[in-house]
């Protein structure tokens, strides 16, 4: 008996996850699904517990103390109901704006979920109807009820579950810390430490399967040190968010990876903008300019970017020889023109609004102001034919094109599987294709996320933290990429109403005419509703706005700060822009501009 016990003492010191696994019995993803639903009941009660405050007439303070303990359980829920249940997100904690898009939604969806519920508790100026709060707060029930008693299963496993976790940092850094979850309560650091708390327990499952203990202590350690960090710095707009994310945030990704590795979890292939396997969100090696592209038959070659080079810069593709695509959109001027709007092909009078750079259009998936080419190949289009601007025809190029001897031996090499390969299609993916290869994520900022930690100044720094807190622009220009595409899914594009003016003048502003979207969708939340552009190489790409009415990132500021149109008097009914004034001094307003000018990279000084 003594030697058996003596063996089993020399087993536990020299294999000391030996025992543990022995008993463990139950795998990892019924260990999550039985703390999701745990998880789950929690919420629904701390909903309970807020309707039965808002029932009672509890005054505004408890029930925003009561509202603050749900939102703390959702949070804990959030990693993998955002995975499973994607669709479910505008109503719950979608904006508390009505939406319509046009391209998948042409009727108006009035808004639902946290965020409401926040609008009705911490906006002042609207007065609290405690029925309409008890039917929010009962649709919001009904939501956490229907995924905890659902009769299909969850279906979880080992490698998407991680999957989940890693995007769940993602979501925490670029719609978490900004305030975009939260804009009226701004609890964001303390929801990122429920966010933290959550995924501990998670990753805490697959630990022994890993098999590492020096692993598994120092990741326990990182996230005990991550919400030492989250419990010590609480104010919003103090907070360091450019510290968190690059000592705390990316490091957990990374573990999550390394984690994944080590269980050898790996996802099947799929088509992504940000890569599975990169370390961080901010790892802009890891981006696909073929993410958005509509198969992979489209997806950009060397051999298609000569071609579409050759193609762009060809006055053949303008009715009258004299335009090409980079007369409007030139290498030198970051893929602009530099003018408000840019001339029509009359060359008298201008076309209807600026023209956008084309660095890292790839990273768009809806391209124009008002979205309405949902592929390059369909902007390409649009613009070949649009009698403003280039007045041709596609047919009549190809012809042409046809009896080209080097652009035929051009085509045969980009398009060598096809029988004929001079077509209509070939010829707009092989200018989208060059497109696709204009990508500049090489800015100060993008080096100094990446480790270079000299790339950005104190000034920098601390404009960073103004873009991702108090001044809100990382709301709707969202990290990494910083235009209307918010990890982790990259998936939709968004569109603003902000209040742009037609004018510089701000004694007597006026509305611009131009009604955006609308033109595009008639539905009236869409009026003067416009994509939100790229900030990146913006710097390089004065003036701003869809009409170009500003010169200056200063002009630009001022009229942010102001709330936008609404600041100025003009804004229209269905303004999306909040239209409180930021009240930034003169120091943060330099600070942010030059943070926005480390988005100008490399790549974008230089002709391509």
């Amino acid at each position: 008996m003594k030697k058996m016990v003596t063996a089993l003492l020399v087993l536990a010191i020299a294999f000391p996850n030996f025992f543990f696994i022995a008993k463990e019995t139950i795998p990892p993803s019924k260990k999550v699904e039985q703390l999701f639903k745990q998880k789950l009941e929690v919420l629904i009660k701390r909903l309970d517990d807020l309707q039965a405050a808002a029932a009672n007439n509890k005054n505004n303070k408890e029930l925003r103390s009561v509202f603050f303990r749900a939102r703390i359980s959702y949070k804990q829920t959030e990693c993998l109901i955002t995975y499973y249940y994607p669709h479910l997100l505008r109503i719950i904690n979608g904006p508390a704006l009505p939406f319509a898009d046009g391209e998948s939604s042409l009727s108006v969806q009035l808004p639902h979920g946290f965020q409401v519920i926040e609008e009705m508790l911490f906006n002042d100026s609207i007065k609290l109807k405690p029925a309409e709060l008890q039917n929010e707060i009962r649709s919001l029930q009904d939501v956490f009820k229907s995924i905890l008693y659902q009769k299909d299963p969850f279906g979880f496993q080992d490698k998407y579950i991680l999957d989940a976790a890693g995007f769940e940092v993602y979501r925490m850094i670029a719609l978490g810390i900004t305030g975009y979850d939260s804009p009226l309560a701004l609890y964001s650091i303390p929801e990122a430490t429920a966010v933290i708390g959550s995924l501990s327990e998670l990753l805490n499952i697959f630990l022994p399967a890993a098999k590492d203990g020096f692993f598994a202590k120092g990741l326990n350690e990182h996230i005990q040190a991550m919400n030492g960090y989250l419990g010590r710095h609480k104010d919003f707009n103090s907070f360091d968010r450019l510290y968190f994310i690059t000592v705390y945030a990316n490091p957990l990704s990374k573990k999550i990876i390394q984690l994944k590795s080590k269980l050898n979890l790996t996802l099947p292939s799929e088509r992504r903008i940000l890569s599975a396997s990169a370390p961080h969100l901010f790892a802009s090696k890891y981006f696909s300019p073929s993410g958005y592209s509509p198969n992979s038959e489209a997806d950009a070659t060397p051999e298609k970017i000569i071609l579409g080079k050759k193609l762009f810069h060809d006055a053949i593709l303008s009715v009258n020889n004299k335009r090409s695509c980079g007369s409007c959109h030139q290498p030198g001027k970051a893929f602009t023109d530099g003018l408000p709007k840019s001339m029509s092909l009359d060359d008298v009078n201008t076309v209807a609004r600026n023209a956008p750079t084309l660095w890292n259009a790839a990273f768009q998936p809806v391209q124009f102001y008002d979205s309405r080419a949902r592929f390059l190949e369909h902007q390409v289009f649009d613009v070949l034919h649009n009698p403003k601007e280039m007045g041709g025809s596609i047919e009549t190029i190809v012809e042409e094109i046809r009896k080209n001897n080097e652009y035929i031996l051009l085509f045969k090499k980009a398009f060598s599987d096809s029988p004929e390969p001079v077509t209509d299609d070939n010829f707009t993916n092989a200018i989208a294709s060059y497109l696709r290869s204009l990508i500049s994520l090489d800015s100060p900022f993008d080096k100094y996320m990446n480790g270079n930690k000299t790339a950005l100044n104190e000034n920098g720094k601390k404009g960073f933290n103004l873009f991702m807190g108090k001044a809100k622009c990382a709301t709707c220009h969202f990290v990494p990429l910083f235009n209307g595409v918010a990890p982790p899914y990259f998936g939709e594009a968004e569109s603003e109403v902000i209040g742009v003016p037609a004018t510089a003048d701000t004694l007597h502003p006026e509305l611009d005419k131009d009604y955006g979207k609308y033109n595009l969708y008639p539905i009236d939340i869409l009026r003067h509703s416009f994509k939100t552009p790229t900030l990146r190489n913006i710097s390089l790409t004065a003036p701003y706005m869809h009409n170009g009415v500003y010169k200056t990132l200063e002009e630009v500021i001022d009229f942010y700060d102001k709330g936008g149109g609404y600041g100025l008097g003009i804004a229209p009914i269905n303004q999306t822009l909040p239209q409180s004034r930021l009240h930034l001094s003169k120091t943060e307003k330099k600070q942010l501009i030059v943070f926005l000018q480390s988005l100008s990279g490399e790549a974008a000084t230089q002709e391509k």
